[in-house]
């Protein structure tokens, strides 16, 4: 099993409210940039990819690390994987803590400017992402029906929504739940 850890930090002192992003795309990179100029790049490879927003001190970012990794080790040679921390206050220590307690060993985005959560429109952790390969959102939401609202879970998950949204997306067919409304911690805005 190939293992990547890759880290992309985006680091400025910019801090804005206008949230319009543009996406350019070149045969490597997609690029998704905001109003300020600021950006972060992705590989460009024709692959579609998950994002997943996560918080190293949200209970349910780590009760779901582990359904993520799962994932991971399933898709990997068919869907890039990402996972994004959207602190406003980083810390490398916690990020680094959890990744390593939790043995996540998927790309991460530190995305303290909020670009791709604004571009994503993201507002939970944890909350899903597949876009195809020129980011178009396919699915959004939860990973599956595990938790009815917070300090609310299932005995059992009838629901997988983010996997029968990859199955479905890599066989051609048409995607039947889009979106859902993710639970967890709210992001904090700047």
């Amino acid at each position: 099993m190939k293992v990547i850890y890759t880290i992309l930090i985006l680091l400025c002192g910019c801090t804005n409210n206008n949230t319009t992003s543009i996406l350019k795309k070149s045969n490597q990179i997609l690029q998704i940039i905001d109003n300020n100029e600021e950006f972060i790049e992705i590989e460009n490879n024709n692959k579609p990819k998950i994002f997943f927003t996560l918080d190293p001190e949200c209970p349910l970012s780590k009760s779901y690390s582990r359904t993520i990794n799962l994932l991971f080790r399933k898709y990997e040679d068919e869907v890039d994987f990402y996972n994004i921390f959207s602190p406003i206050v980083f810390s490398q220590m916690k990020t680094d803590n959890f990744m390593k307690k939790y043995h996540i060993n998927i790309p991460l985005i530190i995305d303290t400017n909020h670009i791709l959560i604004n571009y994503l429109d993201a507002k939970i952790t944890p909350e899903c992402f597949l876009v195809d390969s020129n980011l178009n959102i396919i699915y959004q939401g939860l990973i599956d029906d595990w938790v009815k609202a917070l300090g609310s879970t299932r005995k059992k998950i009838e629901n997988h929504y983010l996997e029968q949204s990859i199955n479905d997306f890599l066989n051609n067919r048409e995607i039947k739940v889009k979106k859902t409304n993710a639970v967890g911690c709210l992001i904090q805005r700047q």
